[in-house]
Parts: structure tokens; sequence; C-alpha cells
């Protein structure tokens, strides 16, 4: 009679901890998926990924993920090499060339999660140099061929911008989206981009001339704990992208944004 697998007589608990940390992960692959996919945080900026980060309920989710990850993928090769019964010398070696993979790869993840760029340096960072333009092989092709994009255009500046207002700003004032950005159902882009800019603009520098928000009236938790801060970057970034574009616009007025605003 043949013998027994080697991995079903001594690995049970291996057995065991496969199936638990396959069902472990189907749940966080599928809420990452969700998450990426279908809610307010699916557009992934350098923002909205830096404050997950900067999230200690999303580091330790992302720790999961990554000790999860490594352990169910070395110990099922563990489990093929056992099945395999090689002799005892090639598959302690083996697995032990396996698990110091997974134990250095998964201490660089899980330092990597710890130690995030602060959010505040992201949110300094493009207000002093504007949005982001380049190529991404991993997005569809943009409008016009091709797999560039430019958040620098001044249409897709303020789309990410009203993005943001809308969804990770901590929000006092309820001036509706449509009138913040003095949108107008059914005429064309090019007719109302600059009509949008202006709107927008003047509703930061309103915003801006009521003055910071105590710090009691301010919600830490948001990307934009205030609208103020939100209209003091918004202006700094606007300024940069107008810089880049070569415009000659006068932005002596718009204040210096600093992360102390949050």
């Amino acid at each position: 009679m043949a013998r027994p697998y080697l991995s079903t007589r001594t690995g049970t608990t291996q057995w065991v901890m496969q199936r638990v940390s396959a069902i472990l992960l189907i749940g966080l692959a599928f809420s990452h998926f969700g998450l990426q996919h279908f809610s307010s945080d699916a557009v992934s900026t350098g923002l909205t990924v830096s404050a997950r980060l900067n999230n200690p309920w999303w580091q330790a989710y992302y720790v999961i993920f990554i000790s999860l990850a490594l352990y169910h993928g070395i110990n099922g090769v563990v489990g093929i090499i056992r099945d395999y019964a090689p002799p005892v010398r090639t598959r302690f070696f083996a697995e032990l060339a396996l698990w110091a993979l997974a134990a250095f790869f998964g201490a660089r993840g899980i330092v990597n999660v710890a130690n995030p760029i602060p959010l505040g340096t992201i949110k300094e960072s493009y207000a002093a140099r504007g949005f982001t333009k380049g190529e991404s092989a991993g997005n569809p092709p943009m409008p016009g061929g091709g797999k560039t994009y430019s958040f620098r255009d001044e249409l897709r500046e303020l789309h990410l911008l009203a993005y943001y207002l809308e969804h990770h700003v901590h929000r006092i004032d309820t001036t509706a989206l449509p009138t913040v950005f003095a949108h107008q159902a059914g005429i064309p882009d090019s007719i109302t981009i600059v009509a949008a800019g202006k709107a927008f603009d003047e509703w930061c520098k309103g915003v801006i001339w009521k003055s910071n928000p105590a710090p009691e009236a301010r919600d830490r938790y948001r990307m934009f704990s205030s609208c103020y801060e939100f209209a003091v970057w918004a202006q700094a970034v606007r300024r940069a992208n107008a810089q880049l574009r070569g415009e000659t616009r006068n932005w002596e007025s718009v204040p210096a944004y600093s992360a102390t605003l949050h």
C-alpha cells in the first residue's frame, strides 16, 4: 500500500490554517475591491492613498492583509513540497528559504505601511507643485487616445477638486456643488470651464475671508478638516497649475498653504 502523503500525516495544523487564511483573504480581497471601485475612495489619487495609510485602522487592515497573503502563499508551496516527500535535509532548507523570504517581504511591507509619508507632507507637495501629469500603463486609455493623464489641465483639475470637496472635506458650508462651480447642464465644458474656475475661486475666497475655524470645529479624521483648509489648499494648487500652464494671472492674494492649518 502506498504511504500516505507526508503533508496529511504531519501537517494537520498547516492544512487547517491554509483553509482559514483563504477564507479571511476572500473577505479582505472583496472589501479592498469594493473600496477601490465602489466607494468615495474609488479615485485612488496620492491624497486618498496617503489618507488611508495614515489611518491606524487601515494600517492594521493592510498589515493583516500582507501577513495573511504571504502566509497563505508560502504555506501552500510548503504543502506541495511535502507532498513530494523529498529528503529531510532538502525539505528543511527549502522550507527555511521560503519562510525567510516571507519574513523579509512581510517585514518590508509592514514597515512601509506603518511608516507612511505624513498626509500633511503630501498636501503641501501638491500645493507647491500642482497636480501631476504623465503616463500610467495601469489606466485605461484617456480621451483622445493613449494612456496619458494630466490633472494640470484646468477641466480635469476642477473635476478632481470637486471630487475632494464632495467626498473628503469637513463641510460646514452647505453651498451645493453645482453652485460652487457655476455648473449649467447641457452647456459644453469648453464654454463653461472659465466660468467654473472663476466661480470656484470666488467661493474659495469667500470661505477664506470667513477665517479659519476654531480647532474644536474641525474634523481631523477627514482629509481636509475644514472648508477653510481646503479652500487655501485648492487655491495654492490652482496657482501652481496655472503657472505650469504658462498663465499670467495675478495670484498674489492667495495665502500660502501649510499642513498646520489642519
